[in-house]
């Protein structure tokens, strides 16, 4: 009944209420987006390297600090290498080498900070989920790692590499928790949950117990944001400084500045020695 529906997700709509016209090109059109940023990369290389320390340690292994950065460097050459689209260095006086050195720090701190001093059973990195909203909207997500503590309370962990972080537990990271919790509840019997946001750069977390009582509110507010967005006919650009990330910003006639004007430098196969 709902095959023919659009699977939604917290960054399909934050896209849409932040830049429709990204959204159309994405979601509507199915337009490749024609760079990753080097930010958005090495996001992805400290996500991978976090996953692969609690699946080391599930799998009775020890890996060291050493083996944490290693890892990250060897998975950073290699998605590199086959990149694609191609990762692109947009601010300028930034460079492939200091955001691989930036995410080394980042994973040798969470190594000590996060994994070393925790206690928690891993039940699940990257877990995907999908459930059904307001009965008819299908969504979908992948949770950074769900873990349960000795008293038997889950918790649901979400790790940010970004620059901005939002005061206390709110702003759209909250919101995005608050959507697994609920997806949580549904494919649980779990009453109330942990939602935990790790800031990596920052070395901060941001913590909000959630009872299986506010499912329904949580579930009202994103039905509610899911029908305004299908109920637009028109997709117009947000034209800001966030455009020169945008991997629309070549064919987006609202774009700040096109690419021609930009001293921008894509990478496939530069690695880092």
């Amino acid at each position: 009944m709902f095959e023919d529906r659009p699977t939604y997700s917290f960054s399909r709509i934050t896209t849409f209420e932040q830049c429709a016209r990204r959204f159309r090109y994405r979601y509507l059109d199915a337009i490749k987006e024609g760079f990753k940023s080097i930010e958005a990369f090495m996001g992805q290389q400290v996500h991978s390297t976090i996953e692969w320390l609690f699946n080391e340690r599930d799998r009775g292994h020890t890996p060291t600090l050493q083996d944490s950065v290693s890892h990250y460097c060897a998975s950073w050459d290699r998605e590199m290498a086959e990149a694609d689209p191609a990762v692109r260095v947009i601010k300028q006086h930034d460079s492939v080498t200091a955001q691989h050195r930036q995410g080394a720090e980042l994973v040798a701190s969470s190594f000590e900070r996060i994994f070393l001093g925790d206690r928690l059973h891993t039940e699940a990195n990257e877990k995907h989920f999908e459930i059904l909203l307001g009965g008819r909207h299908r969504f979908q997500g992948y949770i950074d790692r769900v873990a349960r503590s000795a008293d038997g309370l889950m918790h649901v962990i979400d790790y940010k590499t970004g620059r901005r972080r939002s005061k206390g537990f709110s702003g759209k990271d909250a919101e995005q928790l608050q959507s697994y919790a609920l997806a949580t509840f549904a494919e649980t019997e779990e009453d109330e949950v942990e939602l935990v946001i790790e800031y990596l750069r920052t070395k901060q977390r941001e913590t909000r117990r959630i009872g299986r009582d506010q499912a329904e509110h949580i579930e009202r507010a994103l039905v509610a944001r899911i029908d305004e967005l299908e109920s637009s006919s028109v997709f117009p650009p947000q034209p800001g400084v966030l455009c020169n990330w945008c991997g629309y910003n070549d064919i987006c006639e609202a774009s700040s500045r096109s690419s021609k004007e930009q001293p921008w430098r894509d990478y496939r196969t530069q690695t880092t020695q």
